[in-house]
C-alpha cells in the first residue's frame, strides 16, 4: 500500500510541475535571435512577457561575466544558469530581456577580439537590436552587467547617443583586473590548503605575468605554465586573450563608471570571494566624486558572486550547488529600483 501511495504522490508532483511549466510557457515567450556586434554575428535569446497587440514594454540588455555564456556558467559538469533565471524573474515583472553568447562562445560567431572595445561594441549591437524591436519602448531601456559585464555596460552607459533608463552593476569590479585576480588567487589557494609560503610564491608569479602583459608581452616560457594546473590555466587564459585583457589590466574602471549618464544601482554580496564589498564601495565613491545625480549601493549579507544565496561559509566550492536560489533580497531590490526608474 505504501508503494501505491508513493507512486500517487510522485504522479501528483509531476502533474504540478507540468502545470507550472505550461503556465510559464503561456506567459513567457522565448525567441532565438541574432544581431550584429563589431563585425561578428552574435546569438541570443529574447525573452518577453505576453503582450497585447500594439503594446510596448521596457527592456533589459543582460551582459554576463567573462567566462559565461547566455544562460550562465559551467563548472565541470555543473551548469549554473543564473542569467536564464534572472531573465525569467525580470520578464515576470513585465520586462523584455535579451541575453546573448559572447563572441567565440555558444552559438555566436568566433572572431577573436582585437581589443576589449570589441566586447563593448558587441553589446552596443544588442542595444541597437532592442531599440528597433517593435515591442520595446526604447525610452525605457536598462543595462544589467554582471562581473566583467559591469565594465561593459558602464562603458556603454557613458556614451551620449542613447539615453538609458538605468544601469545595474552587479558584482562589478572597482579595481583593475590584476588586483582582482590577485585576491581571487589568494582565496583559491587558501581553500586548497596551500601554505603561506606557497601562496606568496604563486602570487609573485601572477604579478610577473600581469606586469608582462601590461608591458606588451604575450608569451611567458620561463614561467612554465601548466595548462593542467587550475591556477596556471587561469594565467594562460589571460595570455590567450591578451589583446582584450590589456584594457582590464590598465584602465581604471572608476574612470569609466563616473561618466555614466543614467541612474546607477550597484548590488554586491558580502560572501562574494571574487569581487569584494570594497570594489562596490569604490564604485559608489567614484560616482559621488563625479556628482552623479542618481546612484545607490545595496549590499546583501548572504549573496555570493553568482548572485545566489549562501547561508553557509563563503566558498568557491559552493558554485557547484545548483539548489541555491538567486538571492531574493537582491532580486527585490533590483526590481523595485527598476520599476521606480520605469515610472
Amino acid at each position: 500500500m505504501s508503494l501505491v501511495r508513493k507512486a500517487v504522490t510522485t504522479l501528483l508532483a509531476c502533474i504540478g510541475l507540468c502545470a507550472i511549466a505550461l503556465a510559464q510557457s503561456a506567459t513567457l515567450q522565448a525567441q532565438e535571435v541574432k544581431f550584429t556586434g563589431h563585425d561578428v554575428s552574435l546569438a541570443g535569446t529574447l525573452l518577453a512577457p505576453k503582450l497585447d497587440a500594439g503594446k510596448r514594454a521596457p527592456a533589459i540588455l543582460l551582459v554576463g561575466d567573462s567566462t559565461a555564456q547566455r544562460d550562465g556558467f559551467t563548472f565541470g559538469q555543473v551548469k549554473q544558469n543564473i542569467y536564464r533565471e534572472l531573465a525569467e524573474k525580470f520578464v515576470a515583472q513585465g520586462f523584455i530581456v535579451l541575453r546573448y553568447d559572447k563572441r567565440c562562445t555558444g552559438a555566436s560567431e568566433c572572431k577573436p577580439a582585437a581589443s576589449f572595445d570589441d566586447y563593448i561594441d558587441d553589446a552596443r549591437g544588442g542595444v541597437e537590436f532592442l531599440k528597433k524591436h517593435p515591442q520595446i519602448d526604447a525610452a525605457r531601456l536598462f543595462l544589467f552587467g554582471h562581473g566583467e559585464g559591469g565594465y561593459v555596460v558602464a562603458s556603454i552607459g557613458a556614451f551620449d547617443d542613447v539615453k538609458f533608463a538605468g544601469v545595474v552593476l552587479a558584482a562589478a569590479p572597482g579595481r583593475t583586473l590584476n588586483k582582482v585576480m590577485r585576491d581571487e588567487f589568494r582565496v583559491r589557494l587558501t581553500e586548497a590548503g596551500k601554505s603561506d609560503k606557497d601562496i606568496a610564491t604563486y602570487l609573485e608569479k601572477c604579478d610577473r605575468v600581469t606586469r608582462g602583459l601590461m608591458g606588451g608581452r604575450t608569451n611567458f616560457p620561463e614561467e612554465k605554465l601548466d595548462p593542467k594546473d587550475p591556477y596556471d590555466a587561469a594565467l594562460l587564459a589571460l595570455t590567450q586573450r591578451h589583446e582584450a585583457v590589456v584594457a582590464l589590466l590598465i584602465n581604471d574602471p572608476l574612470q569609466i563608471v563616473n561618466n555614466i549618464k543614467a541612474p546607477v544601482l550597484i548590488v554586491q554580496g558580502r560572501k562574494d570571494l571574487q569581487i569584494t564589498v570594497r570594489d562596490a564601495e569604490y564604485l559608489e565613491e567614484a560616482l559621488k566624486r563625479a556628482n552623479h545625480a542618481s546612484h545607490s549601493l545595496q549590499l546583501f549579507d548572504d549573496m555570493d558572486h553568482l548572485l545566489k544565496t549562501n547561508k553557509g561559509k563563503a566558498s568557491l566550492g559552493s558554485y557547484t550547488d545548483t539548489a541555491r536560489p538567486l538571492d531574493p533580497a537582491m532580486l527585490s531590490a533590483v526590481m523595485t529600483w527598476m520599476q521606480k526608474q520605469n515610472m
